[in-house]
C-alpha cells in the first residue's frame, strides 16, 4: 500500500509584471507519483521544477487547482485535518523556532500546541531529542541562537517527530550543512525509514539521494520526466560503465582485443614506458566486462596490473534526463 499518492496534481500561480500585466506560472502541470509505505522516495529537479509546491500541497499548506493527493489514505483537500495528524514536515531547517528559547523549550511549546499535557510534552520532547542526538550532545538546554545549522536541522526533524507521524515530508533537510552534519542527518532519515515511516524528501545532492532513496521521481517545468528505482532508471537510460585498466606492457593490440570481446561505445589508450592504460565505456553489465577482461588475460597473455569499473551515478541519470539544469 502507498503512503503517498499523487494523481495528476496541477497548480498555477499568478505573478505581476509591472503595474498592470499579469503572468500565469504553471508550477505543476499534472504530476503523478506513488510512495510505498516504509520507503524513502526522493523528489528531484532543477530550481523552479515544482518540488516545494508539491510538498506544500501534501502538507495541506497549499490547495491544488486540480487532481487528487492522498497521504496515508487521507485526501489532502477533503481530510486536511486528518492529513496533518499523520505527517511531520520540515520546510526550512533554519526557521520556525524562537531564538531566545532553548531547543527543549521550543519543542515543549510546540508539543503543548499539539495537545500534549505539560507532563506528556516534557516526556515526548526528551524522547525526540534523544532520537536526533541533541540530548546526548547536551545541546537541548542551550539557546536556539547558539545552534549550528546541523543542530538546527536535527531540531527541525525532532519537531516533525513530536506526534510520532507515520509520514515525513522533508524539503532539502541537509541544505547548507557541513559534511559531518549532513552525514548525521542522512543516517537519521534512514533510521526513521527502517522504523516503517514513509519519507518523501527533496534534494539536489545526487550522491546523498542515491545513498538514502529506494525510488525517485524527477520533475522539470512542472512535469514528471523520469521515475523509478535509481538502478532501474540508469538501466533504462542506457547509461554506461566506465572501465579503466592498466596492462604490464606496451601493446597496441589490446584495444582490438577489448572490442572483440566487449561491446564498446568509446575507447582510448595511453602508452607509458612499460605499461598501457586503456579506458573504455560500455553498456555491458559488470559481469560481462569482467568475463571479457579475464578472457583477454587468458587468451592473449595480457598481464593486468589494475582494473577499475565505475558504475554510472544517479547524477549521470539526472543529467541525462534534465540536461544542464541543476539546482534544488
Amino acid at each position: 500500500m502507498s503512503g503517498v499518492i499523487v494523481e495528476n496534481i496541477r497548480k498555477s500561480y499568478v505573478s505581476r509584471e509591472g503595474f498592470r500585466k499579469k503572468r500565469v506560472v504553471e508550477a505543476l502541470k499534472g504530476v503523478s507519483l506513488a510512495v510505498r509505505r516504509g520507503e524513502i522516495h526522493a523528489l528531484l529537479g532543477p530550481n523552479g521544477a515544482g518540488k516545494t509546491t508539491l510538498i506544500k500541497i501534501l502538507a495541506t499548506l497549499l490547495l491544488p487547482d486540480d487532481g487528487k493527493a492522498y497521504v496515508n489514505g487521507y485526501d489532502v483537500v477533503k481530510e486536511a485535518e486528518k492529513v496533518r495528524s499523520v505527517i511531520g514536515v520540515v520546510l526550512d531547517v533554519s526557521k520556525g523556532f524562537y531564538t531566545s528559547l532553548s531547543g527543549y523549550e521550543n519543542l515543549v511549546f510546540y508539543a503543548l500546541l499539539k495537545g500534549y499535557s505539560y507532563g506528556e510534552a516534557r516526556k515526548r520532547v526528551r524522547e525526540v531529542l534523544e532520537l536526533v542526538g541533541l540530548y546526548e550532545m547536551n545541546a537541548h538546554n542551550r539557546p536556539y541562537y547558539t545552534y549550528s545549522l546541523g543542530m538546527r536541522a536535527r531540531l527541525s526533524i525532532a519537531k516533525a517527530l513530536l506526534t510520532n507521524p507515520p509520514v515525513l515530508l522533508l524539503d532539502e533537510p541537509t541544505l547548507g550543512l557541513d559534511v559531518e552534519s549532513a552525514k548525521t542527518v542522512r543516517k537519521l532519515v534512514m533510521d526513521l525509514a527502517k522504523e516503517g515511516r514513509t519519507i518523501l524528501v527533496t534534494g539536489h545532492n545526487m550522491y546523498e539521494i542515491e545513498q538514502i532513496a529506494s525510488s525517485i521521481t524527477i520533475i522539470n517545468k512542472g512535469l514528471v520526466i523520469a521515475s523509478g528505482a535509481p538502478a532501474d532508471l540508469k538501466t533504462r537510460l542506457g547509461l554506461m560503465l566506465r572501465v579503466s585498466m592498466r596492462i604490464g606492457d606496451v601493446n597496441s593490440n589490446v584495444a582490438e582485443y577489448v572490442k572483440n570481446l566487449i561491446p564498446v561505445e568509446k575507447i582510448s589508450m595511453e602508452f607509458n614506458a612499460d605499461s598501457t592504460r586503456i579506458v573504455f565505456y560500455t553498456k555491458a553489465s559488470r559481469e560481462e566486462v569482467i568475463q571479457g577482461i579475464m578472457q583477454i588475460h587468458k587468451s592473449f597473455d595480457v598481464k593486468i596490473i589494475d582494473l577499475v569499473i565505475e558504475e554510472p551515478t544517479l547524477e549521470d541519470a539526472y543529467i541525462a534526463v534534465v540536461g544542464g539544469e541543476h539546482g534544488s
